[in-house]
């Protein structure tokens, strides 16, 4: 399993937790205490927006296992009370076990798109003007991180595991970092330097890759 794999588990987990403390179906103590349980949702949000942020700062778009534990212990840090309750916690999910494999799909997604991102604009760093580099490369970075911590806080929002809503709400963002993204080729020299080739590849690969995803997501929420 890659560190991208464990990543994801991480994150469903915080997910499925929050989602199973709004769930009044349930038996545990935990959903019909509303100050425990309006805390508790309060800490695995923040601990998922805390991780996700940490894992799409990778530096050059690379993930490692000293990655993914400085990711735990920034959202371990965010939620006490969800610490305190572990154990409980755990128990409430296991009474119905509701994974969303397309919500962990497009959430996939949007990571990959942060990191593959970091990863053009490592490559293309040393023979571009940085100045240039540095504010597109912080325009775009900064938009993908917008757009996954919106799809999060919408999807949370939602509370039904459906993509569509989530989707919605980002699918414009995308395609204006789609336009943005694609003058990362523009601050490439024209040449055959082995660098500059691997930067614009990886630049296009980025480009297409926000293409796809906002025309599959634009596609998905008209016919919803």
């Amino acid at each position: 399993m890659n560190e991208l794999e464990n990543a994801l588990d991480d994150l469903d987990g915080l997910h499925e937790a929050l989602h199973a403390l709004s769930d009044a179906r349930r038996v545990s103590s935990l959903v019909s205490n509303a100050k425990l349980g309006k805390k508790l949702r309060h800490d695995l949000a923040v601990a998922a927006d805390a991780y996700v942020s940490t894992l799409i700062s990778s530096a050059r778009g690379e993930l490692s296992a000293k990655r993914i534990k400085k990711c735990r212990s920034e959202a371990l840090a965010r939620m006490p009370a969800a610490v305190a309750n572990q154990k409980r916690l755990a128990a409430l999910v296991n009474e119905r076990r509701v994974p969303s494999l397309e919500v962990r799909s497009d959430v996939q997604q949007l990571v990959s798109l942060s990191l593959h991102c970091r990863a053009a604009l490592a490559a293309l760093a040393p023979t571009v003007d940085k100045r240039a580099a540095d504010a597109l490369g912080n325009k775009v970075l900064v938009e993908l991180r917008g757009a996954t911590l919106l799809y999060l806080a919408t999807h949370r929002e939602a509370g039904n595991g459906s993509a569509e809503k989530p989707r919605a709400a980002v699918v414009e963002q995308l395609k204006k970092t789609e336009s943005h993204a694609t003058e990362f080729v523009s601050l490439a020299p024209g040449s055959d330097d082995g660098a500059s080739s691997l930067g614009v590849t990886l630049s296009r690969d980025v480009i297409d890759m926000l293409h796809k995803t906002s025309l599959n997501w634009s596609a998905s929420s008209l016919a919803a």
